[in-house]
C-alpha cells in the first residue's frame, strides 16, 4: 500500500535522507534557503508505514497562477524498483494539478557513462569504479515508462539546469600519498613545500570570517573570464545555512616570507635563468607588498559536504577563484584544492566534485580540472513530465522569451 505525503517534516525527511547513499546537498531540506527566489517543501513516498522515497521540491511561479515543480538531482529512491518510480511520479503529478504547475522537471543524480577524463579524450582502458552509472539504462527505461519525456543528451555546459557532465576527485585512496600520486605532475609538483618556502598557507573556515576575501577573490576572476557568479549575499546565506558542514578555503601569502625566501635563493643560485627568474619575481613582490599589503588572499574555494552519513558521500565545489592580480605564478588556487581534498579525505568522504564541464572538453574548466586526474560523470540530463500540454508548449518553445518580458514588466511595477 502507498502512499505519498506532502510538507512531511525535516526530521522524518533528514532520517530517510541520512541514509541514502550518494544523496546531493540539492536535495538537502537547507537547499531551499539557497534558491529562496522558489518556493519549496519535502514530500515523501510511503510502503505501508516507512519511507521508500523523498524530494525537495522547487516551486517556481509564473503570470496567470502558473507554476512549474523542479526536483533539483531528485527524487530519490531506488530507481531500479519499478514500483516506486511510478508511484512517486504518479503522486508529483497530482499534486502539480492541485497547484495549478503545468510542468514536473526531475535530473537523478544517474551517469550514463562514469570514466576517467584521459578515457573520454584518449580513449585509454583505465579502470574505474562505477557507482553512479550502475543499471542506467533499467534506471532510465523506468523513469520514461512512468510517464517523463527526456529532454535529449546536449554536451553544452549551460544547455540544462544542471550540467550534465561533472569532474569528481575519487578521494577512495587508503592515504594522502595515494591520492597525491594520483594527480598528474602538473598539481601535484606546487604542492607542500613549494608554497610553504614561499610564504604560503591555507585556511578554512566554517564561517564568514573570510568572506570579503573570498568575494574579492571571486570579483577577480569573473573581471578575468568575463562571466557572472554570485555576490556577497548569496555566499553569506550558504555559509549561514550550512555552518559546520560549509568548508571555506583560502590560500593567504605572507609577502615578507616570500621575498626572504627569494633574496636567500639568488644569493646561492647558479643557474643564470632561474636566478633572473627569482630576480623578476624579487621586484614583482616588493611592487605588489606596496599596493596589497604584507599578507594577501590569493584563491579560494567553496565546498559543501553531504546530507547523507552512510555510503557513498560526495562534497559539492560550488565555487572557486584565484586574484591573478599577485602571484599568479605561484598556482595556490592548485595548492589550495589539493590540500581541501586531503582533507576531505581524512573525514572519509568519498568523492570530491569540482562541479560541471562542457561536453566538448576544449573549455577552460575541463583545461583547469583535467590536472587532478578526475572522473568524469556524464549524467542522464533532464526529464519533463507535462502537466498541461498547452503551457508546456509554450514554455518549451518560448520559455526564454517569456521570462525576460515577465522581468521587464515586473521591474516597472
Amino acid at each position: 500500500m502507498y502512499k505519498f505525503k506532502i510538507n512531511i517534516d525535516k526530521e522524518e525527511y533528514n532520517k530517510f535522507l541520512y541514509g541514502f547513499s550518494m544523496a546531493p546537498i540539492t536535495q538537502d531540506y537547507r537547499w531551499a534557503n539557497i534558491k529562496n527566489n522558489w518556493s519549496s517543501l519535502l514530500c515523501a513516498l510511503y510502503k505501508d508505514d516507512t519511507i521508500v522515497g523523498v524530494s525537495l521540491l522547487l516551486i517556481k511561479s509564473f503570470p496567470m497562477k502558473l507554476k512549474m515543480i523542479y526536483c533539483p538531482r531528485g527524487f530519490l529512491t531506488d530507481y531500479t524498483n519499478i514500483e516506486y518510480v511510478k508511484e512517486f511520479t504518479k503522486g508529483l503529478k497530482e499534486y502539480a494539478k492541485e497547484i495549478n504547475a503545468f510542468l514536473v522537471r526531475i535530473d537523478p543524480q544517474i551517469a550514463i557513462k562514469e570514466e576517467y577524463y584521459d578515457t573520454f579524450i584518449n580513449k585509454e582502458n583505465i579502470d574505474c569504479i562505477k557507482n553512479y552509472s550502475v543499471d542506467f539504462d533499467k534506471k532510465i527505461n523506468n523513469i520514461k515508462s512512468s510517464g517523463f519525456k527526456h529532454r535529449g543528451y546536449k554536451k553544452e555546459l549551460n544547455a540544462y539546469s544542471q550540467p550534465r557532465y561533472n569532474a569528481v576527485i575519487n578521494l577512495m585512496k587508503d592515504n594522502e600519498v595515494e591520492l597525491l600520486n594520483s594527480f598528474k605532475r602538473n598539481a601535484k609538483r606546487y604542492y607542500g613545500e613549494f608554497q610553504e618556502k614561499r610564504g604560503v598557507s591555507f585556511i578554512c573556515s566554517h564561517n564568514t570570517e573570510y568572506l570579503d576575501d573570498f568575494c574579492k577573490i571571486i570579483e577577480s576572476t569573473e573581471k578575468r573570464q568575463g562571466i557572472s557568479l554570485r555576490n556577497k549575499d548569496y555566499f553569506k546565506r550558504i555559509m549561514d545555512t550550512y555552518k559546520e558542514d560549509a568548508y571555506m578555503y583560502i590560500s593567504r601569502i605572507e609577502v615578507d616570507k616570500f621575498i626572504s625566501f627569494l633574496e636567500k635563493e639568488i644569493i646561492k643560485e647558479k643557474d643564470e635563468a632561474l636566478k633572473s627568474k627569482y630576480n623578476e619575481q624579487l621586484v614583482d613582490a616588493i611592487k605588489i607588498k606596496k599596493e596589497y599589503g604584507n599578507i594577501i588572499s590569493l584563491s579560494a574555494t567553496l565546498a559543501i559536504t553531504p546530507p547523507n552519513k552512510d555510503g557513498i558521500k560526495k562534497v559539492e565545489f560550488l565555487y572557486a577563484g584565484t586574484f591573478e592580480e599577485a602571484f599568479s605564478y605561484l598556482n595556490t588556487n592548485v595548492a589550495l584544492h589539493i590540500y581541501s581534498f586531503i582533507d576531505m579525505l581524512n573525514m572519509n568522504y568519498s568523492y570530491a566534485d569540482l562541479g560541471g564541464i562542457d561536453g566538448s572538453f576544449k573549455d577552460h574548466l575541463s583545461n583547469t580540472k583535467e590536472k587532478y586526474n578526475p572522473i568524469i560523470l556524464e549524467y542522464i540530463g533532464e526529464f519533463d513530465m507535462s502537466i498541461n500540454s498547452f503551457w508546456y508548449f509554450i514554455f518549451s518553445k518560448f520559455g526564454v522569451q517569456l521570462n525576460k518580458i515577465y522581468k521587464v514588466l515586473r521591474g516597472k511595477k
